[in-house]
């Protein structure tokens, strides 16, 4: 099998949805990576498929202090990436931290669009 063989087989898996991680298992490699993170006191994070894309990761990571969010966002993409591959650049990602002060941290904070896609955290981690 050629590899463009093999990235239409891939494509034509996931337009019938076949072949595509268990959100559980998504979401536990998000986790999992958060949970290395110094900075992070607690995450709660859920992955699920959407219809026609990649999948949409939301969460909340409970932080040290706001400069902690950065490398909390470089771990979350980096479990995607552990999970799905390539198809992590697809996934919209609505992961937001909170300081100590309550305050909250968002993606649009370090510079990046309000609900960033794996493909905006590969531009700044990658």
């Amino acid at each position: 099998m050629t590899a463009r063989d093999e990235h239409l087989s891939g494509l034509l898996s996931r337009l019938l949805g076949r072949g595509r991680p268990d959100p559980l298992e998504v979401t536990a490699a998000v986790a999992g990576a958060l949970s290395t993170v110094p900075g992070v006191v607690t995450s709660r994070v859920a992955y699920n498929h959407l219809q026609y894309g990649a999948g949409a990761l939301s969460g909340l990571a409970d932080l040290e202090s706001a400069e902690d969010f950065d490398p909390a966002l470089r771990a979350a993409y980096a479990g995607l990436v552990a999970a799905l591959g390539d198809d992590a650049d697809r996934v919209v990602v609505y992961l937001s931290g909170r300081g100590p002060d309550g305050e909250p941290v968002t993606a649009e904070s370090l510079g990046l669009p309000v609900q960033p896609t794996g493909r905006d955290l590969a531009e700044r981690y990658g």
